[in-house]
């Protein structure tokens, strides 16, 4: 088997190897699963807890805040409702002092005590009068003639008729942020606006208590008023900044502007950070926790980082496990493969020690018995060996002198009957072989004669090729000649033809001179007749000129004159008549010719059509003759190759036999080796 896998180009698989890859596979499954499901719950487990820690911190300080603020509105709200305030600002009218008001001093005294109840937070604290648009403040702080009551941040509370705190903002006087906390104050009586009564409180105090909240490590809390004015911030510049100008997420200002508390992911700054934003319902101020994100999940990381190193181990701790288990059970395995390449290689004499009670135990007592038998079989095996060699020194006739059990006796029973079947075979393959010899040398006498007749009927085909060829060129020499005459009739035929037009129309030519005769003879008679009436014209005029006497004579000259010219004229028509008559003899005899010739030439075609049509078909029939000779040139060629190819046969067949017959020789003395009795 391992000669086969290293044949095929596979690495060898180790059963170890094996089990490590199919128990490890599943080990490090179950731990992923585990891990998962444990980051899983972690990580709920931290973000639950993260996220509940950051909402208490911003509830407590909310509630921090909101107690700081709301004790100072509380006595804010008890300054509006002094009955001394009430009466001071309820007398004072416009354009009145304020300060000569009679219970002023009292109410002056009343606000320098309030300042001396908290005087680290509280500036100061004062009353505004309405009606006189005056503020006076308990430090002695009395405004001018051109202070108006209704451009102060704090008048909205005068038509909202509740307390208010006011954005944060720097007292000019200290230095410190401050925020003022105003209450309206009514008549008692009809419930009339009369002014505010209000504190200036610093705050310091409460930025130093938000200070103290400290978030993780990097953590920390945001003081926004509910204007959005950062009123705490560990970074002093950001103080009196407003929500809208820092760079911080804008689900964080959507939450701030709806007034939403909502634990949220955000940015500041570009960092990502989890927090809580959160609305004091009493003051409307906004408190904002964060912690980074790497911080917020500080636990989870360092826990998942644990998990990891301690799953490494345990998965390094299982894969030695089971690769000492693996081991263990394989190391018997082994032995019995080394036993089985062993028995594979031909080695019997081995020895097997497997002290397992498992099924490898049972193996290997299996492989033990299986061991024994086979050594009981080596006899069977030299036997069988000694048969084998006997069959190869060409003894066929042997005996078996053991007996042999189990399948063993079916070898000895083909080993019988091979030795009967060889001794048998060999009897007829001699005679066979003598056979086969005598027919050899039969067959190679035959195949000589034959060889010497082919030869004989090739070299006749060759002068026969000779022959054909010779007739072929005579035959191809006639066909150009006859094709040569059967141009030159078509050239005869054709100009015989053009002649034969030319005696045609010469034919017309000699009808229209004939024609153009006859008409040259009426107007002969025409002349003639203008003769005679020319003559009798001038015999007239002859006649009238005499009875003129004599002044007629010179007109009887000229009648004279005109009678002679008639006459001539006549004359000469008479003649010219006489020649057309011997031209239209002549014309006609010349016609006659020219019918006789025209004749003759129709004969002459039709002669040399008949002419060139033989010697067409003469020129095609040795066309014809040319193609036949050139087929029967084809055959006798085949019929040459098909003798030289016989005649080769017909050596090497010859030649065949002659080899067969000495094979046949050989072979008999091969099977003389053979020892049959």
């Amino acid at each position: 088997m391992k000669g086969q896998k290293e044949k095929a180009g596979h690495p060898q698989k180790r059963i170890t190897d094996e089990i490590l890859v199919q128990i490890g596979k599943s080990v490090i499954v179950v731990f992923l699963v585990v891990a998962l499901v444990g980051i899983a719950l972690m990580w709920y487990a931290i973000s639950t807890s993260r996220k509940s820690e950051l909402t208490m911190e911003s509830e407590a300080a909310v509630y921090e805040m909101s107690g700081f603020l709301g004790k100072y509105s509380k006595i804010a709200e008890q300054l509006a409702v002094n009955p001394d305030i009430r009466q001071v600002l309820s007398e004072t009218k416009q354009r009145d002092e304020i300060l000569l008001n009679e219970n002023m001093g009292s109410v002056r005294e009343y606000l320098s005590n309030i300042v001396e109840t908290d005087p680290e937070n509280f500036l100061t604290s004062w009353i505004a009068d309405l009606d006189a648009s005056v503020l006076t403040q308990s430090d002695g702080f009395t405004s001018d003639e051109g202070w108006d009551i209704t451009g102060r941040p704090w008048y909205p509370c005068i038509e909202a008729g509740e307390t208010i705190l006011t954005e944060p903002y720097v007292d000019t006087a200290s230095g410190k942020l401050i925020i003022s906390a105003v209450a309206p104050c009514y008549d008692k009586q009809t419930g009339d606006a009369l002014g505010v009564a209000g504190l200036d409180i610093s705050l310091e105090r409460l930025r130093s208590v938000m200070s103290h909240y400290k978030l993780g490590n990097n953590g920390y809390i945001q003081l926004f008023s509910a204007g959005g004015t950062i009123i705490y911030h560990p970074q002093e510049d950001m103080i009196q900044k407003n929500i809208e100008e820092v760079d911080i997420s804008q689900n964080v200002k959507d939450a701030v502007a709806g007034e939403k508390d909502e634990f949220l992911k955000y940015k500041i700054g570009g960092i990502s950070k989890y927090g809580v934003v959160m609305h004091d319902e009493v003051t409307g101020f906004v408190v904002i926790s964060n912690l980074p994100v790497s911080e917020y999940y500080s636990f989870l990381f360092i826990t998942v980082a644990t998990l990891a190193v301690m799953f490494i181990l345990g998965i390094f701790m299982i894969v030695l496990s089971i690769r000492r288990s693996a081991s263990k059970l394989t190391k018997p395995i082994l032995e019995l493969n080394h036993t089985a390449q062993q028995l594979a290689a031909g080695d019997l004499d081995v020895n097997l020690d497997i002290a397992a009670e498992d099924e490898i135990g049972q193996l290997g007592d299996s492989i033990g018995e299986t061991v024994s038998r086979l050594k009981e079989y080596i006899v069977y095996i030299d036997e069988i060996a000694d048969v084998l060699a006997a069959f190869a020194d060409g003894k066929l006739n042997v005996e078996l002198q053991n007996d042999y059990l189990g399948e063993f006796q079916k070898v000895k029973e083909a080993m019988l009957n091979i030795s009967t079947s060889m001794i048998h075979v060999m009897e007829n393959i001699h005679e066979s072989a003598n056979g086969v010899s005598l027919g050899a040398s039969e067959l190679a006498n035959a195949s000589q004669i034959l060889a010497e007749g082919a030869g004989t009927q090739a070299a006749a085909v060759e002068q026969l090729v000779a022959t054909s060829i010779a007739i072929e060129e005579q035959v191809q020499e006639t066909r150009k000649g006859a094709d040569t005459s059967a141009e030159a009739t078509v050239r005869v035929t054709s100009m015989m033809e053009q002649n034969q037009d030319k005696m045609k129309r010469m034919m017309e030519a000699v009808g229209n001179i004939r024609e153009t005769s006859q008409q040259v003879v009426g107007i002969i008679q025409t002349i003639e007749e203008i003769a005679d009436q020319t003559n009798l014209l001038s015999l007239n005029a002859s006649i009238e000129a005499a009875r003129a006497g004599e002044a007629g004579k010179g007109f009887a000259v000229v009648a004279d004159e005109i009678g002679k010219l008639a006459l001539e004229s006549s004359k000469a028509a008479n003649m010219t008549r006489e020649l057309i008559g011997i031209s239209m003899e002549e014309i006609q005899k010349g016609s006659s010719i020219a019918d006789d010739v025209m004749h003759s030439l129709e004969e002459s075609v039709d002669a040399v059509g008949q002419a060139n049509s033989m010697i067409r078909q003469t020129a095609e029939s040795v066309s014809t003759q040319a193609e036949n000779m050139i087929q029967i040139r084809a055959g006798i060629e085949e019929i040459s190759q098909k003798v030289e190819d016989n005649s080769a046969a017909a050596q090497q067949t010859s030649a065949t036999s002659q080899e067969l017959a000495s094979q046949a020789v050989v072979l008999n003395e091969l099977v003389q080796k053979f020892d049959l009795g």
